[in-house]
C-alpha cells in the first residue's frame, strides 16, 4: 500500500529558504539563532543547517515561521499560452533589450505584465498581454522606446 502524501523534504528546505528572505532575516541569525533553536547541528564547516534537521523538526520549523508571518505562494495554475501578435513580440523584445542594458532587473513575463499593470493603473488588473488593446499595446511600445532610449 502506497502513503498517498509523502514528505518532500526538498521542498520544506526550499520554503525555509524562501521563508527567510519572506521574513528579511539575515544568515547571522537565521544560522547562528534560528536553527540551533529548532535542533539544527552544525555541519563540516561548523555552520548550522537546514539539512541537518529531521522530517519532524522540518515540519515544526516551517509551522514556526508561518506562526511568524511567513506565507508561502500558492502554486501556480499552469502556464498561459504567450501572446504571439506582432504587438506583443515587440513589447516582448523592448522588455529583454531594457534587461540587457541593465534598466529592467527582471525579464520575466510576469515582471512585464506588473509594469503594463502599473502604466494603466486599472482596478481589474492586467495579468498578461493577451489583456491589453491595440491601443494600450501601441502605448506600451512607444513607452518601452522612450525609456530604451534615455
Amino acid at each position: 500500500m502506497q502513503q498517498s502524501s509523502k514528505f518532500d523534504r526538498k521542498k520544506h528546505l526550499q520554503l525555509l529558504a524562501i521563508g527567510k528572505q519572506q521574513l528579511g532575516w539575515d544568515d547571522e541569525f537565521y544560522r547562528g539563532i534560528w536553527l540551533p533553536l529548532r535542533g539544527a547541528r552544525p555541519d563540516a564547516d561548523r555552520r548550522y543547517s537546514a539539512a541537518t534537521l529531521d522530517d519532524g523538526q522540518l515540519r515544526a520549523a516551517l509551522e514556526e515561521m508561518r506562526r511568524q508571518g511567513f506565507k508561502p505562494a500558492a502554486k501556480s495554475a499552469g502556464s498561459r499560452k504567450l501572446a504571439d501578435d506582432a504587438q506583443s513580440k515587440k513589447i516582448r523584445a523592448l522588455w529583454l533589450q531594457l534587461h540587457k542594458t541593465g534598466k529592467v532587473r527582471d525579464p520575466s513575463e510576469a515582471a512585464l505584465a506588473r509594469w503594463i499593470a502599473g502604466q494603466f493603473k486599472t482596478s481589474s488588473g492586467i495579468e498578461a498581454l493577451q489583456w491589453i488593446s491595440r491601443e494600450q499595446a501601441s502605448r506600451i511600445i512607444e513607452q518601452l522606446k522612450k525609456w530604451l532610449d534615455r
